[in-house]
């Protein structure tokens, strides 16, 4: 059995720990994954710090994984920008909270070896993310 997954935040308010937790459980367990992740909600600035640091981009990001050496008990981790988050539901006119889990299931998929540089690539993880995020709407 796999350890469960943690999520860490430095941001305050009501955020969607426990589901983001249990949302990356389930794609780790389907994707026989033997180890969980840590997901960590950050602001904008951090993002924007990893971003610069890890990808060379001068701008906050919603979204960055970072797989980890196997012997750290982890499979990585999802850092999430709950500031763009909250824009992205906005313009989407979605929750918070869906959008939080929308990103945690994106990163937790890229962690899983998930890409979309090339369009099939991309439709691919798409219809995973569909597939998981369905699944959480259906046992709401």
């Amino acid at each position: 059995m796999t350890a469960p997954s943690h999520v860490f935040s430095s941001v305050r308010g009501r955020l969607p720990k426990r589901q983001a937790a249990a949302l990356a459980d389930r794609i780790l367990k389907s994707e026989k994954r033997r180890l969980p992740v840590n997901i960590i909600f950050a602001a904008d600035a951090y993002l924007e710090d990893l971003n610069r640091r890890f990808r060379g981009k001068r701008r906050p990001t919603d979204v960055l994984s970072f797989p980890a050496d196997p012997m750290t008990g982890i499979l990585g981790e999802v850092y999430l920008s709950v500031d763009t988050a909250r824009r992205q539901a906005a313009e989407w006119r979605a929750t918070l909270g869906d959008e939080i889990l929308r990103l945690v299931c994106h990163g937790t998929l890229h962690l899983c070896g998930y890409d979309h540089h090339r369009t099939t690539d991309a439709a691919r993880m798409r219809k995973r993310e569909d597939h998981f995020l369905a699944l959480i709407h259906k046992h709401d």
